[in-house]
């Protein structure tokens, strides 16, 4: 089974994942990590976003896991509109409850992103240039030669824009929190 099959068999069912994420699990299947910082592209072979939401089904159905960071935090397309992921933003939920963020508005933007190097999206300063850039520098051209991409030298206008036009992902977890767990919880 492939890398893109493994991802797919392991969202939530009906969700239509974006064919550039294919292209991407192609190329690590054909060349391996490092790919960018010590991020990973992989499936939700665990259990992860059910267990991060405790266990419950019906709010874990609104992510759809493609990527961890080396601490377990989660990286997921946000399915705010429905199972079709080609159009929803890229979130960050941290593997002990915090840093969680909107890091891309879509798919395409998290490529620019991710192609940049950081070492842990969910917790490196993205308006800062990574400590280690070249652990992207064959991903970088990748994206390039594929995609024609280019990606910046920070993140900071990436996330600004996904935080500006997509809902705070922290809102939304308290809120489900409360709602779960009771107004003083």
């Amino acid at each position: 089974m492939t890398k893109f099959e493994r991802i797919r068999a392991n969202v939530p069912e009906g969700t239509i994942l974006p064919g550039d994420l294919q292209k991407v699990c192609d190329y690590l299947d054909n060349t391996g990590y490092p790919i960018s910082g010590c991020m990973k592209i992989r499936p939700d072979d665990f259990g992860g976003v059910r267990a991060w939401f405790g266990d419950d089904d019906e709010m874990a159905s609104n992510f759809a896991y493609f990527g961890a960071g080396p601490d377990g935090s989660i990286l997921a397309f946000w399915l705010l509109n429905g199972k079709d992921a080609t159009r929803a933003p890229i979130v960050h939920l941290g593997s002990e409850g915090s840093n969680n963020a909107v890091l891309a508005a879509d798919f395409h933007s998290f490529l620019c992103l991710f192609g940049i190097g950081y070492d842990e999206l969910g917790f490196d300063n993205l308006q800062e240039p990574p400590e280690d850039p070249e652990s992207a520098e064959n991903f970088r051209a990748w994206l390039a030669q594929e995609f024609g991409m280019a990606c910046p030298e920070t993140g900071s206008e990436i996330v600004s824009e996904a935080q500006r036009i997509c809902p705070n992902i922290q809102t939304a977890i308290d809120s489900w929190y409360k709602q779960r767990y009771g107004k003083n919880a």
